[in-house]
């Protein structure tokens, strides 16, 4: 029987077989020495197919499969990349005027997406929920869509991301008896004042040296750098805003938005109060930066849910916890 997902990867076998079709021939018209004389008129054609054509055969393979539409977007600015490193560069006024033609479109996809969840968040807000719970609420209301899981890890973590970076900077809600934090202990407060130091010094430095030798390359390694700085203001905000607590029945553990598990008491097999040692035993780290003070050994070996719907399977987790004798305190007689 033929499934949908089996369709959706035969269309996707399919346009990667186009697409490598349509580069190679490009490269091989570029850089043939037979083609020289008319390197300008081939560079136009090569061009379009490489910039439209390979973006329009992506739309009609996906256009009546579950595949999101908005699939779309990165697909056509990577063919356009590709295209800057395969034609000349003395040819590449073609593709300027794709870019020019194609950033309109681009900005307003973009807008939509903001739009979208900025109509998502109010309408978490009339219901009450707050910076804690942001990622799992939005996420479920994803999933209540029809959003394809994968698809829903992503957005969720995405725009979580986003979210924390601008409207995170405000006083976090007081801990309750029950919760606690995670960025004291771990000394995150002074990792973040040292990448938020380099991270923009390196950017400048490495786009001045790259820039003569490929002036693409070195714009793409910006974006990346600018987007690790969003990242980076997202992750400090989130493990502001969303402590782990301690419930009835078991550890509810999150660090910020990167991991995020619950243990049951029942599932606890011992809790040490020291570091984690990477080299003599293996943990997800829970922990925003270095071997945190506490380790947990769990009995049968627990799903932990990452950033982008990452999952890892363990036995044993490591996390930081500031307040940690309030913290001993609070766990049932048996764990402690």
């Amino acid at each position: 029987m033929v499934t949908a997902a089996s369709l959706n990867r035969n269309r996707i076998g399919l346009f990667i077989l186009i697409a490598g079709a349509i580069l190679s021939v490009s490269w091989w018209l570029m850089n043939a020495t037979q083609f020289s004389a008319d390197r300008s008129a081939l560079a136009v054609g090569s061009s379009l197919d490489i910039a439209i054509l390979i973006p329009a055969f992506y739309f009609l393979l996906i256009r009546k499969t579950e595949i999101p539409k908005i699939t779309l977007l990165p697909v056509t600015v990577l063919s356009l990349i590709v295209a800057y490193q395969i034609i000349p560069a003395e040819n590449h006024s073609t593709l300027g005027y794709v870019e020019l033609a194609l950033f309109p479109i681009e900005i307003g996809v973009i807008g939509y997406l903001i739009y979208s969840v900025r109509k998502i968040v109010k309408g978490m807000g009339a219901k009450g929920h707050s910076l804690r719970d942001f990622p799992e609420v939005l996420k479920s209301l994803l999933l209540e869509k029809n959003t394809r899981p994968l698809l829903a890890n992503v957005v969720s973590s995405e725009a979580s991301l986003f979210y924390y970076t601008f409207a995170g900077w405000r006083k976090p809600k007081a801990l309750a008896q029950n919760e606690f934090s995670s960025t004291k202990s771990s000394n995150y407060g002074l990792i973040f004042g040292f990448i938020l130091f380099i991270l923009p010094v390196e950017t400048v430095v490495l786009h001045i040296l790259l820039n003569s030798f490929s002036p693409i390359l070195a714009w793409m390694l910006t974006g990346i750098s600018i987007y690790s700085l969003f990242f980076v203001f997202g992750d400090r905000n989130a493990l502001r805003h969303r402590p782990s607590n301690i419930e009835t029945n078991g550890l509810q553990l999150k660090t910020g938005i990167r991991w995020s598990v619950f243990v049951p008491f029942d599932q606890v097999s011992q809790i040490e109060y020291r570091e984690g040692d990477s080299s003599e035993e293996k943990f997800v780290n829970l922990s925003p930066f270095g071997a945190g003070n506490v380790v947990i050994t769990i009995k049968d070996p627990i799903e932990v849910s990452g950033i982008y719907g990452l999952k890892k399977t363990t036995d044993k987790l490591v996390l930081s916890i500031d307040q940690l004798e309030e913290f001993k305190a609070q766990l049932p007689n048996a764990l402690n």
